[in-house]
């Protein structure tokens, strides 16, 4: 099976935002986080690393459709994110 394109693109893209720093959290209401603090880039940045494109999936932002959200699974966890501009990355969620 190969890797889409696209999944490569934005698995480099999302792992040179978490080495720089390069990101923020979306800014949220009324959410209930349980692991505050114990998520930390690192942990992302191996979470997407060892991912292989086989649960990868995108999909438009439902508030900027021109925004594609990108979701990929690794190990039981969801890392969900998007792009805005270059090379600021947001980050959704990244939930088991």
């Amino acid at each position: 099976m190969s890797i889409p394109s696209k999944y490569r693109q934005v698995k480099r893209a999302v792992i040179s935002a978490l080495r720089s720093g390069k990101f923020e959290h979306e800014a949220r209401s009324a959410i209930n986080v349980k692991k505050t603090g114990q998520v930390t880039a690192q942990f992302v940045e191996v979470l997407v690393t060892k991912s292989d494109g086989t649960q990868y999936s995108s999909s438009p932002h439902h508030n900027a459709p021109a925004i594609d959200v990108h979701i990929i699974e690794s190990g039981g966890w969801y890392v969900k994110f998007y792009f805005v501009g270059d090379p600021e990355t947001v980050f959704i969620s990244v939930h088991q």
